[in-house]
């Protein structure tokens, strides 16, 4: 009797609650697990082969429990019969019902009157009859379908069909909030699992573009592959049409490609923009090897404008100056590495791309901090490029920069070193005779740290605080020579003659601290201050020039506790007209509840002052989030952003207002768990 029930118990649990555990054969699990079974009274009908418990039956194994007035096994048929305050659980798992049957040989089964709740989702689903009609496919009559423990929101349908794999359809729905019906509709079908199918529009409003419609169609081509296509509707606009695909090779080889094409209607054209626009853009990362690797970033767009009028909600893609596209193969030994590599750019501030310097292709091999002897380190880095520019000649370039350098001492450590460099040109700046640059360089480091340690560590927070006084000088000695056949491609070409003496003074603080993770060491405070002075400036015999040897003061300031307060200064002050010239102010606070971020920046020539603030805060169920970008010297925004979300535990209102120069947007979100999201 109690292998029959057992048999029953597992078949009831596995059968019904999606992702649980599946056996090889029904009598594997009861034989390797205890099995408690308790009933007012176990009958065994030999004839019929039969068995039936009665009264307060209660069947429980490890992890799994099964309630019923009555439990009755027709071994002959192979069905099940648990009725009457029918209570089955496992690992979370639930299933209550007037009566469950199944049948223990196809492993289908029904619930009557009943609810099944899985806890992996979250999901709840009632109905008059339940009836599993595979492992994954399920069938409901006169039910409900919801992620709400108190039932906020649900579907409510004549008839449910689910793959939980897949989909579900519903036949005869009504969307229900608080048990009020607000929506219906005739049929409805949404994803239960990873799968084909359309996905849920997007509706707004824009001051400029007026109303915003937005569909996408989703094709889940494989495990490994699938595929998105994009509307994008704009009435004051234009029109979009988009398709991005995904693809995961194994771990170490995937990538992703997207196309967009929006055509502006011709009553909204004008002269300077194209009537056709496009993006492109293409992913790769292919690890081939544990020291070999490919990767490759293409992007490309149709005209300078296409982020500033089509993607026009993302602030930085808007402010972005160049569009890089580049191709890597890189090469790794223990010190040295080998990188071939294409780049290609878009000026985004230029109507035309006719003038920009491209890299088709560029060689560079690296060798970094590789011994030689004793303290003695080789580092290198030389390249082979050529330039190429649509509009003017090709350039090709070779550049050769070895150097060597020694560390000396511990607590006070002096470091020299020196180098050489030579760069060869197939052409130079005025004419096309081969030209070359040549010369040495030189300079050394000399450092020292005097430090102490305060106090003890503790259980917990705070503990030992060291305090380091880190002064520190630096020589650099570039010699002048004539540049002026140089072309000037990149910041290689770009040569400053030095004869430089830098000196920088840190006051360091750093705290051992210990959480809930363990101890930990972080810098409390970093105060730094730095200066140079300019041999080559201060011997200027040309009194025509001003010649000021002495470079700006450079100040910089980090506080940070362990999770509140993040602040940061950072100036620069000329000693010769006694005015700062540049800052850049922020404060950061974070608690469970609130985040606080605002940073100023200054800039006297030209003026610039700029503020920068947002602010996430949460009360109860609500999150409250904004940001500002304010021109101080124009006195005026550039951007605000307002959001407002209130999440519940199976749904989600937000409010989303987003004012810029000449637009305004409003976004009315709507988040249902389980459903997706819809958005006005």
């Amino acid at each position: 009797m109690r292998g029959a029930l057992a048999i029953l118990t597992v078949l009831f649990l596995t059968g019904f609650p999606a992702g649980t555990a599946r056996y090889a054969s029904a009598d594997e699990l009861p034989k390797r697990i205890p099995v408690t079974v308790n009933a007012d009274k176990l009958d065994y009908d030999r004839t019929n082969d039969v068995y039936v418990a009665v009264g307060h039956v209660r069947v429980e194994q490890e992890g799994i429990k099964i309630e019923a007035d009555q439990i009755t096994l027709n071994n002959k048929t192979g069905v099940a019969v648990a009725e009457g305050k029918v209570y089955l659980q496992e690992k979370g798992d639930i299933i209550r019902a007037d009566k469950l049957q199944i049948n223990i040989n196809t492993k289908a089964g029904i619930i009557y009157n009943g609810d099944l709740f899985m806890k992996k989702d979250n999901l709840h689903i009632t109905g008059e009859k339940i009836e599993r009609k595979s492992e994954t496919e399920y069938h409901v009559e006169k039910g409900t379908f919801t992620t709400c423990d108190e039932g906020e929101w649900y579907l409510k349908a004549d008839v449910i069909d689910m793959d939980m794999d897949r989909y579900a359809t519903g036949h005869g729905v009504s969307f229900n909030m608080g048990g009020v019906p607000v929506l219906y509709t005739p049929y409805l079908i949404f994803p239960v699992r990873r799968q084909t199918g359309l996905l849920i529009p997007e509706a707004g409003y824009s001051s400029s573009e007026g109303f915003l419609m937005k569909n996408a169609l989703f094709w889940a081509i494989s495990d490994s592959q699938d595929m998105t296509f994009y509307s994008d509707y704009r009435a004051r606009h234009g029109h979009g049409t988009g398709v991005e695909y995904r693809y995961v090779n194994s771990r170490d080889s995937s990538g992703k490609l997207y196309y967009n094409f929006f055509e502006t209607f011709s009553r909204f054209r004008t002269p300077d923009a194209p009537s056709d626009r496009w993006q492109f853009s293409f992913e790769h990362h292919e690890e081939i090897a544990e020291d070999l690797s490919v990767r490759a970033d293409i992007n490309l767009v149709s005209d300078f404008a296409y982020f500033t009028d089509i993607e026009t909600k993302d602030l930085e893609l808007r402010s972005r100056p160049y569009l890089d596209s580049n191709l890597f193969y890189i090469e790794r030994w223990d010190t040295s590495s080998l990188n071939l590599l294409g780049q290609y750019a878009v000026d985004l501030t230029q109507k035309s791309n006719e003038n920009t310097i491209q890299k088709l292709p560029e060689l560079r091999y690296n060798i970094f901090e590789e011994n030689i002897a004793g303290p003695v380190h080789l580092n290198f880095d030389g390249s082979a490029t050529n330039f190429s520019v649509e509009k003017g000649e090709n350039v090709m370039r070779a550049d050769f920069n070895p150097r060597l350098s020694a560390a000396f001492g511990r607590g006070l450590t002096f470091t020299p070193r020196v180098g050489a460099r030579a760069t060869y040109y197939d052409r130079s700046l005025a004419s096309s005779e081969p030209t070359e640059r040549e010369f040495y360089y030189a300079g050394a480091d000399l450092n020292v740290r005097f430090s102490r340690v305060y106090g003890a560590d503790s259980d917990a927070g705070i503990g030992r605080i060291r305090h380091s006084i880190e002064p520190s000088i630096s020589y650099n000695y570039i010699p002048s020579f004539d540049q002026t056949s140089i072309p000037q491609m990149d910041v290689v070409d770009t040569v400053t003659a030095q004869n430089l003496l830098s000196v920088s003074l840190i006051n360091r603080l750093t705290a051992h601290y210990k959480d809930a993770a363990g101890f930990r060491s972080f810098d409390m405070v970093v105060f730094r201050l730095s200066e140079s002075y300019d041999f080559k400036a201060a011997r200027n015999a040309d009194m025509t020039v001003a010649a000021h040897p002495r470079s700006e003061l450079r100040g910089e300031l980090y506080v940070k506790t362990p999770k509140l307060l993040t602040l940061s200064s950072v100036a620069n002050y000329d000693t010769y007209t006694n005015r700062i010239v540049s800052s850049s102010e922020g404060v950061g606070i974070t608690t469970d509840r609130v985040k606080f971020n605002i940073t100023h920046q200054y800039l006297r020539e030209p003026e610039t002052k700029f503020l920068i603030g947002s602010t996430d805060f949460k009360l109860g169920k609500w999150d409250v989030n904004g940001q500002i970008w304010r021109d101080l010297v124009l006195e005026r925004n550039t951007q605000q952003e307002y959001k407002f979300h209130y999440a519940s535990q199976c749904w989600g209102l937000g409010i989303t207002y987003i004012a810029k120069s000449g637009e305004k947007q409003y976004l009315l979100m709507l988040d249902l768990k389980g459903l997706g999201e819809i958005k006005f």
